[in-house]
């Protein structure tokens, strides 16, 4: 029975239940009524016996030969466990070793050192913080191809291998160093350019009229002789043609002021206009002519002298009767009136195909423009005229 609540206790089959159910509860017949057993008066009451001393030769529950038995193999499983655990942990430290030596911890693995050349020192300061890198005291010097506050070169220089905590050293730019500028006046551009830019000098270029050669420097700011950085810009001015106006030949007959007009409209100065003496009181406060003269080219902005007819009147003056002669009765007209002579009388017709055959005064006569009358013969050379009849100018034409 003992056996049996060990077995159970221990979780193990029970072999009590089976024989209990083969003979009956109790070993009697299921068939026998129950009876009820009276207490034995002369019987000692049940008592509880305290537990038993191993060193009396005793054993408690848990003591027993098999109880033993069943607690020592238990015991060995525990320690079979842990010694396969340790095993494992022990494995897996190994392999964690062997991925750190073969390159797996990155923090020791080394990597190109950024470029920081051209960067300013601010700009370079946040590239080392972002490489995990350091940055030692900056070096400033003046450096030829660098402004003032950029990186000019480093140590080690960029694509070196590097580990993270590594100490990168800079040289930071003061500046250019001064050069002298040479004066480069009276070159050609290009030969001006060439020496300015080995220097170590930019140059920008503007053009300006002039009356050097096209192509040649005539004037550069900074002036040479002075004392730049490199890098600085040299600005040089360069002589170009003047553009050439053509002074207009319809100024003649017009007044002093619209000959100004247009002159300044073709971009030329006109000055002052001239009075000059005329025996033609139809030119009198017209443009007789221009200095430079009609039909040459001159450049933009040029003086231009105009004279003016200033009629001379009181028949004091004489000129030469012009010869009309052969010309067209319009014509013949014309020519009198430019030199003054405006009574004018025609005998003949008058229209189109009137031309003079006969003029008086003679041509070349001295006479007074402003008194001499001037008699025209005329002669429809074109056939059928208006017919003949005299007159002054303007007169019937009969």
């Amino acid at each position: 029975m003992r056996a049996d609540i060990e077995a159970c206790l221990d979780g193990q089959p029970v072999g009590a239940t089976a024989a209990l159910g083969a003979v009956g509860y109790g070993g009697y017949p299921d068939d026998q009524p129950t009876t009820a057993l009276r207490p034995d008066a002369g019987g000692g009451a049940t008592t509880m016996l305290p537990p038993m001393n191993p060193d009396d030769g005793g054993y408690g529950y848990d003591d027993g030969p098999g109880r033993r038995g069943r607690q020592q193999k238990k015991s060995h499983t525990s320690t079979i466990l842990l010694v396969v655990a340790g095993i494992l942990v022990l494995i897996g430290a190994i392999l964690i070793g062997k991925w750190v030596a073969s390159g797996g911890n990155t923090a020791d693995k080394p990597f190109d050192a950024p470029n920081f050349v051209g960067q300013t020192y601010g700009d370079a300061q946040k590239m080392a913080v972002n490489a995990d890198l350091k940055l030692g005291a900056p070096t400033r010097k003046p450096c030829d191809n660098q402004p003032k506050g950029n990186v000019c070169s480093q140590d080690p220089t960029a694509g070196s291998k590097v580990k993270k905590g590594d100490t990168i050293n800079l040289v930071v730019s003061t500046g250019a160093p001064n050069v002298d500028v040479p004066d480069v006046r009276g070159l050609q551009f290009d030969q001006a350019q060439s020496q300015l830019t080995d220097k170590g000098f930019k140059v920008e270029k503007q053009t300006q009229e002039s009356t050097q050669p096209p192509g040649v420097v005539i004037s550069q700011d900074p002036e040479g002789g002075s004392s730049k950085q490199k890098g600085t810009t040299i600005t040089l001015t360069v002589a170009k043609a003047a553009d050439k106006v053509t002074i207009p030949g319809d100024l003649v007959g017009k007044s002093c002021d619209d000959a100004k007009s247009e002159l300044q409209n073709l971009g030329l100065a006109p000055g002052d206009c001239t009075e000059t003496p005329t025996n033609n009181q139809a030119q009198d406060g017209k443009v007789l002519s221009t200095n430079p003269a009609a039909g040459q080219q001159v450049a933009k902005n040029t003086s231009v002298a105009i004279n003016v007819g200033k009629f001379q009147g009181g028949g004091q003056t004489q000129g030469q009767v012009p010869n009309v002669t052969g010309q067209t009765l319009k014509q013949a007209e014309q020519i009198l009136q430019q030199s003054g002579y405006t009574q004018i009388t025609i005998t003949g017709p008058n229209d189109e195909k009137a031309r003079v055959i006969q003029q008086t005064p003679a041509a070349g006569t001295q006479a007074d423009p402003s008194t001499t009358q001037i008699a025209l013969t005329t002669l429809d050379i074109g056939g059928g005229g208006n017919g003949n009849g005299g007159g002054f100018l303007g007169g019937n034409n009969g």
